[in-house]
């Protein structure tokens, strides 16, 4: 999502109300939390009103603030329905399989929430959705994967009632906050400091029929969908299609040259288009390195040695330095934290 982009009205309102719906039980007036955060009342009276992401980060950030619960997020995913997610709702219980309503999302979701992407892979017998927050979020951006990834674990459920809650692990790339332990008992189980964001369940689950499948209604959703986005000027995320491009290396990261080309720009236009969405190819490698050496160090029993050469590390010892300066802690340590 680009700087430029969060004065556009892009967030549906129906978000705002169930913010101020999960805010109004821990004694915060909408009036008081929509005033603070500098949005007109009159808007949520539109069902067909948007936001900006300005507006949407404010409230959360209030939400949070006003509340004096840092985990409302938590309560906002919990309190989420098929319902809170309006047309896109119908879209997914429309859908012919988990898999075809999960694609559904992953190729709209800058019509509902433009700063997060979302994408859907395979590894192994575990279906991963990645989580992403695609846009300088600062203070919010912990609250807004909480309320994205406990939601996921809401709608799976709605979605085909074989897909329990249970079935579902949450995976959060930063470490366990201190008001999880309070919620723990109400979401799925859940793993910090994996370097990703993600939710993963059985792969086998994917391919599921939906007993509300209906393919015109699905259709005539996805057009919405197509024409919605189309309207709000929304285009695929630069900083998704990067991070993507990392992820899928596999071995040794690309260089600026080789991520331009893929994206069909010259490298000079790459660096300001990146510039534009408030980051640079430097921070995405060192983003993706970050989040690699994690997700290596927690979940594989490679030495250090060879985690640094597949990051593109000279040797250990810089690989090293690098991780303490991430995480404050050595790999070795680290490792066995974990």
């Amino acid at each position: 999502m680009k700087l430029a982009e969060f004065d556009r009205p892009a967030v549906p309102v129906g978000y705002a109300q169930l913010l101020l719906d999960v805010a109004a039980t821990h004694d915060v007036a909408g009036d008081t939390l929509l005033a603070a955060a500098n949005v007109p009342s009159e808007l949520l009276d539109d069902p067909r009103a948007r936001l900006t992401a300005w507006q949407a980060g404010a409230l959360l950030l209030l939400a949070m603030e006003l509340s004096e619960e840092p985990g409302i997020g938590y309560e906002v995913g919990l309190h989420s329905s098929l319902t809170s997610h309006g047309i896109m709702g119908y879209g997914l219980i429309s859908s012919g399989t988990v898999r075809e309503a999960i694609d559904l999302s992953e190729r709209y979701m800058p019509m509902r929430l433009p700063m997060v992407s979302m994408s859907l892979s395979v590894e192994g017998d575990t279906g991963v959705i990645d989580v992403a927050v695609t846009a300088p979020v600062g203070p919010v951006r912990q609250c807004l994967l909480d309320l994205y990834l406990v939601g996921v674990s809401r709608l799976a459920p709605a979605v085909n009632e074989r897909l329990r809650p249970d079935d579902l692990e949450l995976w959060f790339d930063g470490p366990e906050p201190a008001y999880y332990e309070r919620f723990r008992h109400r979401l799925p189980p859940a793993r910090f400091e994996m370097g990703v964001n993600q939710a993963r369940f059985p792969a086998s689950h994917l391919d599921l029929p939906l007993a509300t499948a209906n393919r015109i209604t699905a259709s005539m959703v996805e057009e919405q969908c197509r024409l919605e986005v189309e309207a709000l000027g929304l285009e695929s995320d630069l900083v998704a299609q990067v991070r993507a491009a990392l992820l899928d290396a596999g071995g040794e990261l690309p260089d600026l040259e080789t991520v331009a080309g893929r994206v069909h720009m010259s490298a000079r236009t790459f660096k300001r288009k990146l510039r534009e969405h408030g980051t640079s190819y430097r921070a995405l490698v060192e983003a993706t390195r970050r989040a690699e050496a994690m997700r290596l160090l927690n979940t594989t029993a490679l030495p250090v040695a060879r985690i640094a050469a597949r990051l593109g590390y000279a040797d250990a010892s810089s690989f090293s330095r690098a991780f303490h300066k991430w995480t404050a802690t050595t790999p070795g340590a680290f490792r066995l934290r974990r």
